[in-house]
């Protein structure tokens, strides 16, 4: 059917739709080189991790002949008046296979996988009936894999980790480096070990530079791109990987946790407002940060979706917003976000809020519904009793309010989703300060030179009076001398004519 179809249509067109039309006779065509790879994986970084490996099948040096997927199956919502079922989570990885076209194998209901069998190689991949995988790939699967599984494999099998083992083993190496202020992570390649998480001998291992502004979503992503691309080289020269494998060092482990709801609460006491947005970027897409809010007699949890650091190109809402507790939400006509005060003088601008049993909401339906003109309420740290007023804010000792000035340039930083011209200002300001320090430089070079001008000038001036003086000095000798040679020369001429004379008399 497909080369009929491909006989009618023109050449341009024959070579655009041949990879989709004549997808299931490449499938059965002859197999490749390479090893047969069955990949484990759920989430975004293992969903990017298998993009990559999907091009190493299409390299020179194949490390990668075919490759499956195993994921956890979809969970679905039964509603019983309708009879109908609603799709609540399915993995990423499942989603981007089938647009790959790669086979999916899901794993039982219930997550529990001691009795799974591993499954044989697709017909489809032209493989035969009883064709075995050679190694397993595991990216973020999310559980542990027994030694009956690993023995399953003739190559065993390897795990993509995003971290530079062994720091940070665990399930949240991305959100505790983002959280740490960590300038660098990376993606390690390692072997399955049998009983420990992330304790196998390091194959491989390649630095990332964690840029600040940088998402868990980001990070994932690009990370497990990175993983798949060294993924694809390690299969290449396996032997040699293995032969020259790294025995991790335990005293330099450390170990990550799961996280909570509880621990993206906003601390107003003690938590400066890069803090919030640490937190934020740690959690982005998976835990909203929030904080407690009390209207009347009902304490409410509000989630905060959206949030941005204010620079010193945002105006405050409120001149003098010092003045108010950290917390306070500061609000103004057509803006579409609510700014709160943080203790050591930044701002957080946010335009997504999420109230406890309420449809999620933008800046300007929240100040509508929850701040009132003459009454600026405050988000708390700490639920309050109904039945009393709030209490006090307390702040840390030594506590000093910081200066209006140095409060508002406290974060003229770029970060790595900036908002819109922020990047564009700071360089036109930078070029600004830069061109104020030329013409300053050139005014200095120019008063420099004018002084050592008018200081030459002097010093000409003083040398011909030297000059003159001395010449003065020099000549007034020599006009003496000479008006003495002068009367010499009269009064010898003078007694030359009255010598004759007084001779010629006598006779």
């Amino acid at each position: 059917m497909t080369l009929s179809v491909l006989a009618r249509l023109s050449p341009f067109h024959r070579t655009r739709l041949t990879p989709w039309l004549c997808r299931g006779l490449q499938q059965q065509a002859a197999p490749r080189k390479g090893l047969k790879v069955l990949f484990f994986g759920t989430d975004e970084f293992s969903s990017s991790a298998l993009t990559a490996l999907s091009k190493g099948i299409y390299a020179e040096n194949p490390g990668v002949a075919h490759i499956e997927v195993v994921c956890p199956p979809p969970r679905y919502k039964v509603r019983t008046i309708k009879e109908k079922t609603k799709l609540i989570w399915k993995a990423r990885v499942s989603s981007r296979a089938t647009n790959l076209g790669i086979h999916v194998h899901n794993t039982p209901e219930g997550g529990s996988i001691q009795n799974w069998e591993v499954p044989n190689v697709d017909l489809k991949a032209g493989y035969g009936a009883n064709a075995r995988f050679d190694i397993g790939v595991v990216a973020s699967f999310g559980a542990f894999l027994p030694q009956r599984i690993i023995d399953s494999f003739p190559q065993k099998m390897i795990n993509l980790h995003p971290s530079l083992l062994p720091k940070y083993r665990g399930p949240t190496p991305i959100q505790t480096a983002i959280l740490n202020n960590d300038s660098h992570t990376g993606v390690t390649v390692q072997e399955v070990h049998p009983k420990r998480y992330d304790a196998g001998n390091i194959l491989a291992q390649v630095p990332f530079e964690l840029k600040l502004g940088m998402t868990r979503v980001d990070l994932m992503t690009q990370l497990g791109h990175l993983g798949g691309e060294l993924a694809v080289r390690v299969l290449q020269n396996l032997e040699y990987m293995r032969k020259n494998s790294i025995v991790q060092n335990e005293e330099e482990a450390t170990l990550t946790r799961m996280f909570t709801s509880g621990d993206a609460k906003i601390r107003w006491e003690d938590m400066t407002a890069m803090d919030v947005m640490r937190m934020h970027w740690a959690h982005f897409g998976h835990i909203a940060v929030w904080s407690f809010l009390r209207v009347k007699n009902k304490v409410l949890t509000v989630k905060m979706t959206d949030i941005e650091l204010a620079t010193s190109f945002d105006d405050p809402l409120e001149d003098d917003y010092l003045s108010f507790r950290p917390g306070s939400c500061l609000r103004k006509r057509k803006y579409n976000y609510v700014e709160f005060p943080c203790i050591e003088g930044g701002r957080l601008h946010v335009r997504g809020f999420t109230v406890e049993g309420k449809q999620p909401r933008d800046g300007l339906q929240f100040a509508a519904g929850y701040i009132k003109k003459n009454k600026t309420p405050c988000m708390l740290t700490l639920s309050p009793d109904c039945k009393r007023p709030t209490p006090n804010f307390v702040y840390p000792e030594e506590y000093k309010r910081p200066s209006h000035m140095a409060a508002v340039k406290l974060y003229d930083i770029p970060l790595y989703h900036s908002k819109s011209g922020l990047v564009r200002k700071l360089k036109l300001k930078a070029e600004a300060e830069e061109a104020k320090a030329s013409e300053k430089s050139d005014e200095s070079k120019e008063t420099e030179e004018s002084e050592e001008s008018k200081a030459s000038e002097e010093l000409g001036e003083t040398e011909e009076l030297k000059e003159t003086e001395e010449l003065k000095e020099t000549e007034e000798p020599k006009e003496i001398e000479a008006l003495k040679e002068i009367e010499e020369s009269k009064e010898a001429v003078e007694s030359e004519t009255t010598e004759p004379n007084e001779t010629k008399e006598p006779k």
